[in-house]
């Protein structure tokens, strides 16, 4: 009996965190292009606000010392590690995510680009981590580019920078997944998390002034202001919370399993929310992508057992 709570509670957990990812990408489009927002204005504004009060919680709930960043126990490691952490995957993925949907990109298409980051990670992992590429990931890599190009539909309005900029966010994704496979951190991924956006976030606030992005928060519609406490409460800190919970309960194989779901929930939504054109070509070449990473994901799962 209490194995079977245990599943439904994973089950629970894994599914709202696909929702909630896949929600973040037509909630942050409509932010972009319907109140018009600034891409890395409205981004540094969600990951400094999510950062600080998951970093806020921790405090609470535990105290200072949690809070410190440190790896094997050197506060200067620690804090380098989030630093550059921050930049990755916040700044640099994010960023290039909001900037590929301000360039005008569709939310379902960015997140699929977006989501091949397990095809690019599996390649650099070959070099840098000693992860052998197999014919197997090789042939996940040749299905997920694929899937991109179908659905692009070779279209020359689609092949332009924004789907540049959301690949671009890919490969920072996966590069930042090979820093936290090489530096460890001792605090846990709640804090790292929360200080990855509170960093991020900042720094997405600097680049927003550096290039003289010009938006007041205040300006948000209702709309506009709904999207963003959703983003910063749901598709944040309730993803990144139930996503740890996943992995405390089913272990990183078993999660990391569901992830293709996430930009299937993300074109569902964008298709509901947005009424972006649910066309052949973003079917066929989105199910060459999850194939692609149920693929490599299931090949990684073989290789920890």
């Amino acid at each position: 009996m209490e194995k079977l709570s245990t599943k439904h509670t994973f089950l629970f957990s894994i599914i709202f965190t696909t929702i909630f990812m896949g929600s973040s990408f037509p909630t942050g489009k409509y932010l972009i292009s319907v109140d018009g927002t600034p891409p890395f204005y409205i981004g540094g504004w969600r990951f400094l606000i999510a950062g600080l009060l998951m970093l806020l919680i921790t405090l609470a709930l535990r105290g200072w010392r949690p809070l410190v960043p440190t790896s094997n126990q050197n506060i200067t490691k620690g804090t380098i590690l989030v630093i550059v952490i921050g930049l990755l995957q916040t700044a640099g993925t994010m960023g290039f995510l909001n900037l590929s949907m301000a360039k005008g990109l569709s939310s379902s298409m960015s997140s699929i680009i977006l989501f091949t980051n397990p095809l690019w990670l599996a390649f650099l992992a070959h070099f840098l981590l000693n992860d052998k590429l197999t014919k197997l990931k090789v042939l996940a890599l040749f299905l997920g580019i694929t899937g991109v190009v179908i659905c692009l539909g070779l279209d020359k309005s689609t092949l332009g920078i924004g789907a540049f900029y959301a690949l671009l966010g890919s490969l920072c994704w996966a590069v930042n997944t090979v820093v936290t496979k090489m530096v460890s951190f001792d605090k846990g991924p709640w804090v790292l998390t929360g200080w990855q956006l509170f960093i991020g976030g900042f720094i997405m606030l600097i680049i927003s002034v550096v290039s003289s992005e010009h938006y007041h928060i205040l300006d948000l519609s209702f709309f506009g202001w709904f999207n963003l406490i959703w983003l910063i409460i749901p598709a944040s800190i309730g993803s990144f919370g139930l996503w740890f919970l996943s992995l405390r309960i089913g272990g990183a194989t078993v999660a990391s399993s569901f992830l293709f779901l996430v930009p299937v929930s993300s074109t569902i939504f964008s298709i509901i929310w947005l009424h972006e054109k649910f066309t052949f070509s973003l079917v066929i070449g989105g199910l060459f992508v999850v194939i692609a990473l149920i693929i490599v994901n299931h090949h990684s799962a073989q290789s920890n057992e």
